[in-house]
């Protein structure tokens, strides 16, 4: 029986490894923005999106993780810590804490923590074009996470988040805010990994698989909000329902949420079985599983 969590672990380290090559301690630029972006970057996180690329690559096919998605996986974790150092500034959600310690601007002031998010971006890019992969198949990935991160993607979902905050929920917002937010992100994480590989029977088949699981992750996200642990999460819990935010609980509250959440996961699990296979597909499957199971 293959065993996910050593899969898991042994791209986590692989991830890790790249990231401590791209941004050492020591480097070009002033040492306290180093040191800001280092703060956040290693604050223990769960590596999902760059495993995600390393994942849908190894499924399509893909043999030379190092050389051909590392860099373009490793990136897509800069580009989620700047998120969430935006994300926990007084002028957006407001967190004082993340993954157990104090906020990136907690910690440096807003000023640097605006400053470490915002290099952490540019230099995702400079990282996504590493590696041996045809310059061709970097732009279209590129153009994939662009879509994904940009003004119909991660940034229009937060502009909408707080254009809404305290206003009250609709299916429609929610809907836009978490498909935006977080699931685009997801979505173009696997996707990646199968531009990588050069798999084009499976990018559309990533496509509807990321959406799901996307999708499933920020409504179980905004279920721990309610009933989670503080002290598994790493972050005080509740913060939404006290801010007003436009949540799949505040909506359809916890328990209906928690069912959606498992039927989404539960027809991507139908559809890796079926456009996949279960023996290629296994760790996408497990990682859905995940998902809704999760407690942090």
């Amino acid at each position: 029986m293959r065993d996910f969590w050593s899969y898991w672990k042994e791209r986590q380290k692989m991830v890790e490894e790249e990231l401590d090559r791209f941004l050492p301690e020591e480097g070009p630029g002033p040492e306290i923005l180093r040191k800001a972006m280092r703060y956040t970057l290693f604050a223990g996180g769960k590596r999902l999106r760059p495993i995600l690329a390393i994942m849908g690559y190894e499924v399509a096919g893909g043999e030379n993780v190092r050389q051909e998605i590392l860099p373009q996986a490793a990136a897509l974790e800069l580009i989620h810590t700047f998120t969430l150092i935006h994300d926990d500034l007084p002028a957006m959600d407001d967190d004082d804490m993340r993954r157990g310690k104090p906020s990136n601007h907690k910690v440096f002031g807003e000023g640097i923590a605006v400053l470490a998010g915002d290099t952490l971006l540019v230099e995702a890019f400079r990282l996504f074009i590493q590696g041996l992969l045809p310059h061709d198949v970097k732009l279209r990935m590129l153009n994939e996470l662009i879509d994904a991160i940009g003004v119909d993607g991660v940034m229009g979902g937060q502009a909408l988040d707080l254009l809404y905050e305290g206003k009250g929920p609709s299916p429609e917002i929610v809907d836009y805010i978490h498909s935006r937010k977080t699931g685009g992100f997801i979505r173009a994480s696997l996707t990646i990994g199968g531009m990588a590989a050069q798999n084009e029977r499976l990018i559309p088949v990533y496509r509807e698989i990321g959406d799901l699981i996307g999708l499933a992750f920020q409504i179980t996200d905004d279920v721990l909000d309610v009933v989670g642990d503080e002290k598994v999460l790493g972050k005080p819990v509740k913060h939404d329902s006290e801010r007003g935010k436009s949540t799949y609980p505040a909506l359809y509250g916890v328990e209906e949420s928690r069912k959606k959440a498992r039927e989404l996961v539960d027809r991507a699990i139908e559809i890796a079985h079926y456009q996949i296979g279960p023996e290629l597909a296994w760790p996408i499957i497990e990682l859905a599983k995940f998902i809704v199971e999760r407690s942090y």
